[in-house]
């Protein structure tokens, strides 16, 4: 445990092993680490998070954790590993972190090792906005969305085409310099208050903030071509 003056705020990283479109993608190397390592690093980086734990059900995962300085102290329980909500992983989480610490925590912060370009600044920037910001229930790392609904059609049958915002469609009916900036979660970091977190039963809460992150750290590795482009960003980089 990190020796901090937040030392009620912990985090956990989700990194179950079934994964149908990129099986066992949590350990899959980038640039010859595992997946996982990054997000441990991450968050180990980080200066606000008293403590970080990795729940995971897979012993390749929990292995690959343990060697790169992530702490795996339970195997995640059946019910919670297949494709279920992450709220529930994060809440069983909490409750754990609670029951072996003798206290309650006030935030409880989620990363996704998909997200190999967050910085342990990133998670810092999320928390420090939600403790300056005593209405929220939390704070999600966004990226800005280059496609506007505005934009968008709504397939109806095999090759029917709607606009999705009714009425007429004539080329791209709203300039982006006219349209408000619209962002969409990157997957890589959900802070929340402990409270909103059981009281709400999400993640992301009612009243909720955006800590906005660039494009090319907003990778989200969910298929094959998401992780051969996150290995042309790396290599440039110089991970």
């Amino acid at each position: 445990m990190k020796n901090t003056k937040y030392a009620n705020i912990r985090g956990v990283i989700h990194a179950r092993g079934g994964s149908v479109r990129l099986p066992l993608k949590n350990i899959k190397r980038l640039c010859g680490k595992p997946l996982i390592s990054y997000m441990i690093k991450a968050a180990l980086e980080s200066r606000l998070l008293g403590r970080v734990i990795v729940s995971t059900d897979h012993p390749k995962i929990k292995a690959a954790a343990l060697k790169y300085g992530g702490e795996v102290p339970f195997s995640r329980p059946e019910n919670i590993s297949g494709d279920c909500a992450s709220t529930l992983v994060t809440q069983h989480a909490a409750y754990f972190i609670e029951k072996k610490e003798g206290k309650k925590i006030d935030i409880i912060v989620t990363l996704q090792p998909t997200s190999p370009f967050c910085k342990g600044s990133d998670i810092d920037e999320c928390i420090k906005l939600l403790l300056r910001n005593k209405n929220l229930g939390s704070v999600f790392s966004a990226v800005e969305i280059t496609e506007y609904p505005e934009w968008m059609f709504t397939l109806k049958g095999r090759n029917k085409a709607e606009p999705y915002i009714p009425g007429r469609w004539n080329g791209k009916r709203a300039l982006r310099r006219y349209l408000n900036k619209m962002v969409v979660p990157n997957g890589a970091i959900y802070a929340t208050r402990r409270d909103n977190l059981f009281k709400e039963n999400a993640l992301i809460t009612k009243m909720t903030a955006a800590y906005l992150m660039p494009r090319e750290r907003s990778v989200d590795i969910d298929e094959k071509l998401d992780f051969e482009f996150a290995e042309f960003m790396a290599k440039k980089r110089k991970l």
